[in-house]
């Protein structure tokens, strides 16, 4: 093999592996967005959004978040006497903070120094005071994490400095600190404005074919997997009756999540129900006591759990009074029912065939050996659509 053709396969495989991070983040964006919308529409629950993000590893929701700090402010303000310019640093603050954008509050809580700003004493009227007072200050930010809102809480303080200082005031030793634990924003302000993401460069890829290989394999593993994770949450959601509503609505609105992602839809099946005719010949003294013979028999053919061996459920029963004394015992005239979703694309014909036929070798199982007569079956197709028995590790 050429040094040109590897070093092709290398260009190759650089290419294959920012598709992947590219599909990745494209896909990543628009979960998101797509399950916000669905909270501000109220289809889902705030817990399970912020489950399901971090569940898949996303951005999580936005809260409002009360940062406070603790500082010193300074600032110089005319008075009669010291004893003004103190008790009113201690209950008030300059005006200019209540008009800032975006908005801060501030509440003094000890006064640390009043001083006279110039010898003027012996001027009549106001004077000067150069006050320190100990504050709380107080600001609201809309993050995603603590650490973010701290950021936010410092550059609304830092853009409000030169202002301040343009009108004499001063802040100094800024401490910050959360108060509150952080609230819950209304649904529709939680969406940020993040753009579709466009082409991925992949940098720092190696030159070596084998490293570039596994690159490009650790990408379309990241890719499969967080396809994968929404697909496992999304139908875990459905199947747990997180999303409230008639069955098939709410499947069909995952199944829409899903394939507005790129992702496959849910599987289908045919609903049936089967309806079962047959006789039973039992050993017995009673009406009564056959029934209940009979009840014990069958009790192999009924079942309330599908699962893959017998995609159904199914139950039946006898009436004594129907029963028919024979020379030994009891002819019971039995009815089974069965419930099926069978996945398929056939037609409802083919269906309605598979469903019977399926129902036939169930019964001639559990019958092999017992004494009975004609079994009569007959299926008919109630609907066609999303499974309602979704596993969701396999599908």
């Amino acid at each position: 093999m050429t040094d040109e053709s590897i070093a092709d396969q290398i260009r190759a495989l650089h290419a294959e592996t920012a598709a992947a991070i590219a599909q990745r983040q494209t896909l990543a964006v628009e979960a998101r967005a797509a399950l916000i919308t669905a909270l501000r529409n109220r289809l889902i629950c705030r817990p399970g959004c912020e489950d399901a993000l971090a569940t898949w590893g996303l951005e999580p929701l936005p809260h409002r978040w009360t940062i406070c700090a603790e500082a010193q402010l300074s600032h110089t303000r005319s008075h009669v006497d010291h004893q003004e310019a103190r008790e009113q640093a201690r209950f008030g603050v300059p005006e200019e903070l209540r008009h800032l954008e975006p908005a801060i509050a501030v509440y003094p809580h000890q006064v640390i120094d009043v001083t006279p700003a110039s010898n003027t004493s012996s001027q009549p009227g106001p004077l000067p005071y150069r006050i320190t007072v100990q504050v709380t200050i107080q600001t609201w930010v809309t993050a995603t994490r603590e650490a973010d809102a701290h950021e936010a809480a410092r550059q609304i303080m830092q853009g409000h400095l030169p202002a301040l200082a343009d009108a004499g005031i001063t802040v100094t030793g800024l401490t910050w600190h959360v108060t509150d634990s952080p609230d819950a924003i209304p649904a529709g302000d939680a969406v940020d404005a993040s753009p579709a993401p466009g082409a991925v460069r992949a940098t720092g890829l190696a030159d070596d074919l084998s490293a570039a290989t596994a690159a490009r394999d650790a990408a379309a593993q990241r890719l499969a997997h967080l396809k994968h994770s929404i697909r496992v949450r999304a139908i875990r959601a459905l199947i747990d009756d997180e999303i409230g509503g008639i069955y098939q609505h709410t499947a069909e609105r995952v199944d829409g999540f899903l394939t507005d992602l790129g992702l496959d839809g849910l599987p289908r099946a045919h609903h049936l129900t089967v309806a079962a005719e047959l006789t039973l010949t039992i050993a017995a003294g009673t009406a009564r006591e056959a029934c209940d013979t009979a009840r014990d028999l069958m009790h192999a053919a009924t079942t309330s759990t599908p699962d893959e061996s017998r995609p159904w459920t199914a139950y039946g029963w006898a009436d004594p009074e129907h029963a028919t004394p024979e020379q030994d015992g009891w002819r019971i005239p039995w009815r089974h029912e069965y419930e099926m979703w069978l996945r398929s694309d056939s037609s409802p014909d083919a269906a309605t065939a598979a469903a019977e036929a399926l129902a036939r070798a169930d019964l001639n199982r559990v019958l092999a050996g017992v004494d009975h007569h004609q079994i009569t079956v007959a299926a008919a197709v109630e609907a066609f659509g999303i499974d309602l028995y979704l596993d969701p590790d396999r599908d």
